[in-house]
């Protein structure tokens, strides 16, 4: 049986061609809606005011964007806001 290391936790789980654990994808799955649900609540959130509501961590958040996930305005009227891509 092939193993991989999870990029989220570092642990160690049976190769099923993800780069995360299943508990990491679960746990990804479960604060990405939470943060969608905010945002969609309250449209033009700011990153650190989604983390303080939420409780998920910005380097949560900023792996989202990394995963192009979401995204984050750059505009200088509109910098630092959480925008999704199915908007």
């Amino acid at each position: 049986m092939a193993y991989d290391i999870c990029n989220v936790c570092g642990k160690f789980f049976s190769k099923d061609g993800s780069i995360s654990c299943p508990e990491c994808r679960e746990k990804d799955m479960v604060e990405f809606e939470k943060l969608r649900n905010l945002v969609k609540q309250n449209p033009g959130m700011m990153v650190f005011e989604a983390s303080n509501i939420t409780g998920i961590p910005v380097s949560t958040i900023m792996r989202f964007v990394k995963e192009r996930r979401i995204y984050i305005s750059n505009d200088s009227k509109d910098s630092g806001k959480i925008y999704f891509r199915d908007k």
